[in-house]
Order: C-alpha cells, then structure tokens, then sequence
C-alpha cells in the first residue's frame, strides 16, 4: 500500500510523477547545448518529495547531467532542497512556493555550495520552476569558474506518467 501524503506536500502534490521534455544550456566558458530530460517526484509519507533528475544528448542518448535529493516542505510556504550531483557538487537550495491558478510556482536560491576536491567551481545556484496543468518549465542561473552568476539552464517538460 502507498504511503499517504504528509499534509506540508499537498500544494506540491501535483508535481509527483515522472516528467519528460527538451532543454537548452548557454554559458560563456561552453559552447551552447539541446538536451533531453526526465525528472521524477515521488514521496514515502515524509514531509520532502524524494527527486531524481537525469539529461542525455537528443543526438546519440549519451548521458549528459543527473542529480538527486530531496524537496523539503519545513512550512508552508517554505521550501528546502538537498541535491547531489556525480559531477561532486552538493547543494542546499532555500525558497519559497506559491500556488497559481493552475499550478505551482517554485524560486530557490542556493544557501550552501559544497565541492569535492576535483569538482569544477561553482558559486551560485538558483532555481524556478513553474507548474501549469501538465507542464513544469524551469530556468536555473548559475555561477562558476570566474563568471558571475547568469542563465544556464532553460526546459520544458511534458507530465509522462
């Protein structure tokens, strides 16, 4: 039997599931990028959606990023988000969510920053992601290796299952 939704993941319900779509990445160290992405929301009855987030090249499927963690809900209102990264990034990600007329608008700024000793430098992150019906969007502004912090990441993802 499925576990029962704990009461601070009712606004963020309509985001569990698995979700699928196209996105593009621009930075100025990088030459610009399409990719595909999967993204899943499950939970276990906590008060944190369990996600799982992974890219591949649109050319050949070659695997491109993936992260892990975890969507905390402390409040309402309030979000935290743990993520992990294999590239040997950890992120802390505090904000806030407010509910639309169709969805959910999420904005998150990273608080913490961890790097593993050969992990590229980065030094800010920040989230938002838009839920309307059976569509999450996001952009994601990062900072790294000397720039300052700027668009990187833009996607459109279609509800899958």
């Amino acid at each position: 039997m499925a576990p029962q939704l704990h009461p601070n993941l009712v606004e963020l319900a309509p985001l569990l599931g698995t979700w699928s779509g196209e996105g593009f990445g621009v930075y100025p160290t990088i030459a610009s990028f399409d990719y595909l992405e999967e993204v899943v929301f499950s939970h276990g009855g906590k008060p944190f959606l369990v996600y799982g987030q992974k890219t591949r090249s649109p050319v050949d499927g070659a695997p491109l990023h993936a992260e892990t963690g975890y969507l905390r809900v402390p409040q309402p209102g309030r979000i935290e988000w743990v993520l992990a990264h294999p590239s040997g990034i950890t992120e802390i990600e505090v904000g806030s969510y407010a509910v639309t007329g169709t969805g959910v608008e999420l904005r998150l700024s990273a608080t913490a920053i961890g790097l593993a000793p050969t992990a590229k430098e980065v030094t800010a992150l920040s989230r938002v992601y838009r839920l309307d019906g059976d569509e999450l969007s996001y952009t994601l502004e990062m900072g790294a290796v000397g720039q300052p912090a700027q668009n990187h990441l833009t996607a459109t993802l279609r509800r899958a299952a």
